[in-house]
């Protein structure tokens, strides 16, 4: 069986929550707040992924899967379980779709698109085979030359006389409402509830005991550098423009333009704009698969991957006819749906709290 270190878990997780999270800037709009609206959001957000991460401790040996059925009952606990393989490989299509609407509106403008997801699945469907080992090694790699050169491209937009800092006040000036509206659920489930699908992912951490405090240190510092990077597109476009950019932090690379000499630095920021995206997906699609293995007692889990890859790749390349619809549905629609709350927030909460009750009651016998 595969196994991943605490550091991998680590830069896998920070990855995966910040994700595509930063492309769209989902918190645009709370306005000049946004910053303060992801803050708020990060806090709620790491209290939902703590009780993730308790519920898997209160069921050693199993995935989180494997939970429902362990306390619910193989018929109540069976359905609610499928769904979330259903779930994970619908977002992974979401965000196929991301990168259809991304690659060829910015930096490939001529190549058609299916040409990018095809090459973009290729390489997924490599990383699956090779495991998540593999994964954890190469985001041990990628993210500190991904926060590097975030760095460098600060000192540019700084040095580029572009940052007015009045921009962000006067704060809360149009009071707690639409922080709360960006808050309640797309600023809690957007970055951390999704963290649900890195739950198949914790039982093959080597420190099991510590995937708690992992979780919780990702968690703070993706919400950190969410907010900070709001922070920097308000300061240098202002309050309007920030809410109407289709692609804030893009437009905020595109910003940077030093002496006429350092200039044009889009092609950076898309890159590992795709790699994030690219470790979501595989995240997803990883835990798409696992889900299903453990759910058929399947002894192999290569066989789903085609399968479960083609379907992502039919997903992305039909279910967003064009960006504004996407993100219209990304942040509209799919935060408020009943099953998708459900299965982010409740049923989670139902499954802690029968979890917590019943190891209380066996630690009471013993």
């Amino acid at each position: 069986m595969e196994i991943i270190s605490r550091h991998q878990l680590l830069t896998i997780s920070i990855i995966y929550q910040i994700g595509t999270t930063i492309i769209f800037g989902f918190a645009a709009g709370a306005g000049r707040d946004s910053w303060l609206a992801v803050l708020i959001s990060t806090f709620f957000g790491t209290v939902l992924v703590w009780m993730y991460t308790r519920i898997t401790h209160l069921n050693p040996g199993l995935t989180f899967i494997e939970c429902y059925p362990a306390q619910f009952g193989k018929v109540i606990g069976t359905p609610i379980a499928w769904l979330h393989p259903l779930l994970f490989l619908y977002i992974a299509g979401r965000i196929v779709a991301d990168i259809k609407s991304l690659v060829p509106t910015t930096i490939l403008p001529g190549t058609p698109p299916w040409v990018i997801l095809l090459f973009f699945m290729v390489v997924i469907s490599y990383g699956l085979f090779l495991g998540i080992e593999v994964m954890g090694k190469l985001a041990e790699i990628i993210l500190p030359i991904i926060l590097l050169i975030f760095l460098i491209e600060v000192i540019l937009i700084i040095s580029s006389g572009v940052v007015h800092l009045e921009n962000l006040t006067p704060i809360l000036d149009k009071g707690w409402g639409r922080i709360w509206s960006v808050v309640w659920p797309l600023g809690i489930i957007q970055s951390f509830g999704e963290s649900l699908a890195l739950a198949l992912v914790w039982t093959l951490m080597n420190e099991r005991a510590r995937v708690g405090r992992t979780m919780i240190l990702s968690s703070l510092f993706a919400g950190l550098f969410i907010a900070f990077t709001d922070a920097m597109a308000v300061v240098v476009f202002g309050e309007e423009i920030f809410k109407r950019a289709t692609y804030p932090l893009y437009a905020l690379v595109q910003a940077i333009s030093v002496s006429d000499f350092i200039a044009q630095l889009d092609a950076t920021g898309v890159i590992y704009f795709c790699f994030m995206a690219f470790l979501k997906t595989y995240i997803y699609l990883f835990a798409t698969i696992r889900s299903i293995q453990k759910l058929t007692y399947a002894r192999r889990s290569r066989v789903f991957i085609f399968p479960v890859v083609s379907i992502a790749f039919v997903l992305g390349m039909t279910m967003a006819p064009n960006v504004v619809e996407h993100i219209a549905v990304v942040q509209k629609v799919i935060p408020y749906d009943p099953l998708y709350l459900s299965l982010m927030m409740v049923f989670p909460f139902l499954l802690f709290c029968v979890s917590w009750i019943r190891q209380k009651n066996k630690t009471q016998q013993n």
